[in-house]
């Protein structure tokens, strides 16, 4: 890692965890600014892939899904149950696989989960020294931005749906001294609830009861977070990682041609827990793409078992053991959405 002050890396760090492009047959991190292609030299990961400002296509009447036609050369791929072989790839198809395949093999949903995953590698120091509103940074530059997702259709072509994020929910404990209750007061509405556990520990519950396309951006949430708290900035050491986490809910801009929305669990050591398809839409979104017929992953099972994690997930942030049922109370409204339609 190159020696740094920290606003100096923090500032590199905000462009690393911008999307990664995809220019000719190679995959570096998106930046405005030439000399910052120096960010390999640095120890972080990020497997984002590239936002809808940096998508190119000729269709402009159909922005929300931006078509750049990187066809396959294919000699009409082979359709076998819940998988196509992928015959003769070009180039973009073949960094694709070698950036993001397991076991030479691909499905919608793995470029979708490995693209919205933020884990870094980040000097201690530098955590220590990290805030909340600089944590969602990333979030919230992709729901300025939208967010472009590669997808293949069945006939392997290569095609990016813009999705836009919002915070769907959050369970939040702080270490904060002398919080006043008319200030808890003015703050609990239908979306936030404030909670005063002791004289040092506050808990802040959001829940987005509002439909994706009639929701705020992130980083008003955030705001709203440091008014009940009266605290300018709030670094990630003051709060109780293994009872905090959110979610954040992708929504395709063009639901016509995706029906399908994704809610994803994040805690606040960079980690995302895993994501739920909302709709599920298991050709779309679990078909294996693969070059051996002989030789592929079967995605949907690691999928089901994702389920119970995140559940298990949450059932921990809020100290109820894996045999205990999840109560329905702590369902948030999204995640309601999923039960009811998986």
């Amino acid at each position: 890692m190159i020696n740094m002050d920290y606003q100096t890396q923090y500032n590199k760090i905000l462009y690393i965890m911008k999307f990664m492009g995809m220019k000719g047959n190679s995959f570096y991190p998106f930046s405005n600014n030439p000399s910052d292609q120096i960010y390999n030299q640095q120890n972080l990961n990020t497997n984002s892939f590239k936002s809808a400002a940096d998508i190119s296509s000729a269709d402009t009447d159909c922005f929300s899904y931006q078509n750049t036609n990187l066809n396959c050369n294919y000699d009409k791929p082979k359709i076998y149950e819940n998988r196509i072989v992928v015959k003769n790839p070009n180039e973009f198809i073949v960094e694709l696989f070698k950036e993001f395949s397991e076991k030479n093999s691909l499905c919608n949903f793995t470029l979708f989960e490995k693209s919205i995953n933020i884990k870094m590698n980040l000097e201690k120091k530098l955590l220590k020294k990290m805030s909340l509103k600089e944590y969602f940074s990333f979030f919230s530059e992709a729901s300025y931005l939208c967010l472009g997702i590669p997808y293949l259709d069945k006939k392997c072509n290569l095609s990016h749906n813009i999705f836009n994020p919002t915070l769907s929910s959050m369970n939040l404990l702080i270490k904060s001294k002398n919080i006043k209750k008319e200030n808890i007061n003015k703050y609990s509405n239908d979306n936030f609830s404030v909670f005063n556990l002791s004289k040092d520990l506050i808990k802040i519950k959001f829940d987005e009861k509002n439909p994706p396309y009639n929701r705020d951006i992130i980083q008003s949430k955030i705001n709203t977070i440091h008014k009940i708290l009266k605290k300018n900035k709030i670094p990630l050491t003051d709060i109780v990682k293994e009872n905090s986490y959110f979610s954040i809910l992708w929504t395709p801009a063009d639901t016509y041609k995706i029906k399908s929305s994704f809610l994803s669990f994040y805690n606040f050591d960079f980690d995302l827990v895993g994501t739920l398809v909302i709709k599920l839409d298991d050709y779309s979104w679990f078909t294996t793409f693969c070059t051996d017929v002989n030789n592929y992953k079967y995605f949907k099972n690691e999928y089901l078992n994702k389920i119970n994690i995140i559940e298990n997930f949450i059932k921990k942030c809020h100290n109820i053991n894996e045999e205990d049922k999840l109560d329905q109370q702590l369902f948030s409204n999204d995640y309601k959405h999923f039960v009811y339609n998986y």
